[in-house]
């Protein structure tokens, strides 16, 4: 019975609750921001296994994930520029990608994020930003917005044709 009382009364005490809800908020706070590094380092893997040439977190005005062909271009020529960013979640932090390439021509940011409200995908699609996701992502969330695309979509209908306009003004190497 005295357990029971002191179980009761440290469960009871507010001061427990604070430090114990402080606790799992910084566990959880931890993780975050290696689990949006693991997604960025996929995205990496997967250009660099497919050959894409970037220039990873390029200071321009901001500093996006990745910068399709490379900085040199972006000085050169930016309206021809991939601006590729990656966001395990958004909330409201998909309005740091208009300032990290305001000169770009177009913007994609990828995401597994499932409840991207459609006041913010009308945003986005006024501010020329398209949404990467997993076929399924979008099939279940995102089925007829203009602006969510699908990976196989991103790099058939946008990064490939990038590719072949690279090569032919010898922005990137022939081959």
């Amino acid at each position: 019975m005295d357990s029971h009382r002191t179980n009761a009364a440290v469960i009871s005490q507010p001061s427990n609750f604070w430090a114990l809800d402080r606790f799992f908020l910084g566990l959880t706070q931890g993780r975050r921001p290696r689990a949006g590094k693991a997604f960025e380092h996929v995205i990496k893997v997967l250009f660099n296994t497919l050959g894409y040439p970037y220039t990873p977190q390029a200071v321009i005005n901001g500093q996006p994930d990745f910068l399709l062909p490379s900085i040199e271009h972006y000085k050169n020529n930016a309206m021809d520029c991939i601006i590729f960013t990656v966001k395990r979640t958004l909330r409201e932090r998909w309005r740091q990608i208009i300032t990290e390439g305001t000169q770009g021509h177009q913007f994609f940011l990828a995401t597994i994020d499932e409840n991207v409200g459609a006041r913010d995908l009308k945003q986005m699609l006024r501010s020329r930003i398209y949404l990467v996701v997993p076929e399924s992502v979008r099939m279940k969330c995102y089925r007829r917005v203009a602006n969510v695309i699908t990976y196989e979509g991103f790099f058939l209908k946008h990064l490939d044709p990038a590719m072949a306009r690279w090569r032919t003004d010898g922005v990137i190497p022939r081959g």
